[in-house]
């Protein structure tokens, strides 16, 4: 928020500031001061930005305020631009340099009741310094002088106090205030920006990271949402594990016709002594292989194996 003025004083002269700050209130100046403000604060960024952000800084000088580290921060920021200080004296303590010799307004005996001149002529220069006139006029007009105050707003009509007027009637009439300049321009950049998003107008050209973040963001908001819909036949369907039971079942019938055939070829291996060999041998059931009759006829003559010719002894026996 801006201010058009930034008081600064010490928690001492809580009971003159905020006198003079109501005083100003009344009149429509906007007042930043910080009424919970202790001895041991100091001034901060937060301080530093209100300050930056108001038009004028009023310095209410007195014997506790010069001794006042946040109070002479304060003042040198004001110092730093040209024309922001207003300088007030609530007693008559002169203040250090550099502003010894700066012009100050007496606001000694400014009581609820009574307003001295030195005060008339503070809101004089605060008038000035913000574009406005004839408030000494407006000071002057008694609650009751109600023609005069018209006169007055009708001859003032952008002054904040005539404002303010006009906005109080329309609101006893029921009538509803028209926006602030500040918020139909925010509401008409938020439309542009919510427009340009939708693509019914070109966004602004941006370059690196931005201009990807924005191309990814007005897809996000243009693209249609696709929703699959799952098939109306599965994956594992009937007609799947149907085909699936049909090649287990010939799987199974393929493996009972391969055991009922007859072997008719075995592979023996000998014991592995000496030159043995394998003996691979094929002949119908119930038969010897010609090479094992050789074999055991024979028989290797360095390890005396042979056994002589074999005996058919399942022949019935001759009568000698």
């Amino acid at each position: 928020m801006a201010y058009d003025v930034f008081l600064v004083t010490v928690p001492e002269d809580f009971d003159m500031a905020k006198l003079v700050a109501r005083r100003l209130r009344s009149l429509k100046f906007t007042v930043r001061f910080n009424q919970k403000q202790t001895e041991d604060d100091i001034f901060d960024a937060k301080d530093a930005r209100d300050a930056g952000k108001s038009g004028n800084m009023l310095v209410l000088w007195s014997a506790n305020s010069v001794k006042n580290d946040w109070v002479r921060a304060a003042a040198a920021v004001g110092n730093s631009r040209d024309g922001m200080l207003v300088h007030a004296g609530i007693d008559k303590t002169i203040p250090y340099e550099p502003y010894r010799k700066a012009k100050r307004f007496s606001l000694e005996g400014f009581t609820s009741r009574k307003m001295p001149e030195g005060f008339y002529k503070l809101v004089e220069e605060l008038a000035e310094r913000t574009g406005r006139t004839d408030l000494r006029a407006w000071m002057k007009l008694g609650s009751k002088d109600d023609e005069a105050r018209d006169a007055w707003l009708e001859a003032h009509p952008d002054d904040p106090l005539a404002i303010a007027e006009r906005q109080k009637r329309e609101k006893a009439l029921g009538i509803k205030p028209e926006p602030a300049k500040e918020a139909v321009e925010a509401a008409s950049l938020a439309a542009t920006t919510i427009r340009n998003g939708n693509g019914h107008l070109p966004a602004k050209s941006t370059t690196g990271v931005s201009a990807a973040v924005a191309r990814a963001s007005a897809n996000a908001r243009t693209t249609p949402t696709t929703v699959v819909q799952p098939d109306v036949d599965p994956v594992y369907g009937n007609w799947t594990i149907a085909a699936i039971g049909i090649a287990i079942a010939a799987i199974f019938l393929f493996s009972l016709v391969v055991r009922s055939q007859p072997v008719e070829r075995a592979e023996t291996r000998l014991p592995a002594i000496g030159n043995a060999q394998p003996v691979i041998a094929a002949c119908p059931a119930g038969t010897v292989p010609r090479d094992m009759v050789e074999f055991v006829e024979q028989g290797p003559v360095d390890i005396g194996m042979g056994h002589g010719p074999i005996i058919d002894d399942t022949a019935p026996a001759e009568d000698e």
